[in-house]
């Protein structure tokens, strides 16, 4: 490494990306960092020149689960996930990192492989120490940096440790609710099936039989909709979605919202709709009305609280999918329940509900590989965005 290592215009290669640096006037960039606040000033001059400052992208991969380890990093600005592959070979995250934190440490400390996966939140400008670099810091602050280490990585356990903790009493109630639920499920079978067998007989022997076979279709639809309601309550609560994907018309999705959309109309909410895409999306159908139906339910909710407002549907196609948007300008949601707000049990603004309507939509858009967020502003309004792959390249 050259001296004052602060690079211009050069390309560093990672395993997921190359990313380029550039030139900055810099060592008081880290040095308020936890890893080396308070060495010697000396020391903290020599070791700066050592430094590789990095930028990210927000969104770029820094550095993927077993990649070798081969240098730790220091944050200057922005924000860092740090994630793990978990159940379905999904992204969990573990932690985020901010200004003057330091991640990468364990796999040079061990001389392992990568642990986790890192991952630029925001726009990042980071510090990258290297082995040689790290064997100079050690060398010249010696028992500062292994003090600052030390209270930094304890810090960091006990917050996991209570993460974990939240987890396990998450993960007991969800078992509580799906032994609950298979049990209430159980029992519903005998009502739904004498529910079904009484449409028949008002079929056969009404008067009317326009009417019966419309009043029959709509009880008969809505007996299946509490089955597959409940039947997704099951799988969520086991971990196991199950689908049935086939190619579906975007415009059959919308139509199918009309009764929400109607109640919206009613309450004097102004309905929009901007469909630059009507061709088809590879989806299970059912399962997915059920995440559009909540998502339009929840904003109707929310701008029932600010007596009408503007509810607005928009459909396009992307490079690589279709996206959704669902967005609304009720009361939004507050920013301490924001990031929670695909999590199990979270509700707001609710007196009934069990708060898994948003969990459930997550895990249903996760098992067909497409991706729901959310962006809100309290007192403004919500959007929901969904984004769905399309199979054939559509």
């Amino acid at each position: 490494m050259q001296d004052g290592a602060i690079l211009t215009g050069t390309l560093i290669p990672t395993s997921s990306s190359r990313v380029e640096t550039r030139a900055l006037e810099g060592s008081e960039l880290f040095r308020s960092n936890q890893l080396i606040v308070g060495i010697p000033e000396a020391a903290f001059n020599g070791f700066s020149r050592q430094i590789d400052v990095v930028e990210f992208a927000a969104g770029q991969v820094i550095f993927l689960e077993d990649d070798p380890g081969d240098c730790l990093y220091l944050i200057a600005s922005g924000s860092v996930k740090i994630s793990k592959k978990g159940r379905g070979g999904q992204q969990e995250t573990l932690t985020h990192l901010t200004d003057d934190d330091f991640f990468g440490e364990m796999a040079l400390v061990d001389a392992g492989t990568r642990s986790a996966q890192a991952t630029a939140e925001t726009a990042c400008v980071v510090g990258r120490v290297d082995e040689e670099a790290w064997a100079l810091l050690l060398q010249v602050a010696a028992q500062q940096v292994l003090g600052n280490f030390t209270r930094t990585v304890t810090k960091r356990l006990r917050h996991n440790n209570q993460h974990f903790i939240d987890e396990m009493m998450r993960n007991e109630r969800l078992s509580l609710l799906g032994g609950t639920i298979s049990s209430v499920m159980h029992d519903m079978n005998n009502p739904i099936t004498s529910i079904l067998a009484a449409c028949e007989l008002m079929k056969g022997r009404a008067a009317d039989p326009v009417l019966t076979d419309r009043m029959t279709g709509i009880i008969r639809d809505s007996v299946a909709r509490m089955q597959t309601m409940a039947r997704e309550m099951v799988e969520f609560t086991s971990g196991n979605t199950q689908l049935n994907v086939q190619s579906t018309p975007v415009t059959k999705l919308l139509d199918s919202l009309d009764h929400e959309l109607q109640r919206c109309r009613q309450m004097n909410v102004d309905v929009r709709t901007e469909i630059l895409y009507d061709g088809d999306v590879d989806v299970d159908y059912p399962r997915m009305l059920r995440v559009f139906s909540n998502l339009v339910r929840n904003a109707r909710q929310a701008m029932k609280k600010t007596d009408g407002g503007r509810l607005t549907l928009r459909v396009h196609r992307t490079d690589d999918g279709v996206a959704f948007e669902v967005a609304d300008t009720g009361c939004g949601i507050p920013k301490d329940i924001l990031p929670r707000v695909f999590e199990p049990f979270v509700t707001h603004g609710k007196s009934h509900g069990t708060g898994l309507g948003l969990a459930i939509a997550k895990s249903i858009v996760d098992a067909h590989g497409g991706t729901i967020q959310v962006r809100s502003t309290e007192g403004a309004g919500t959007s929901f965005a969904v984004s769905m792959p399309v199979q054939g390249g559509g």
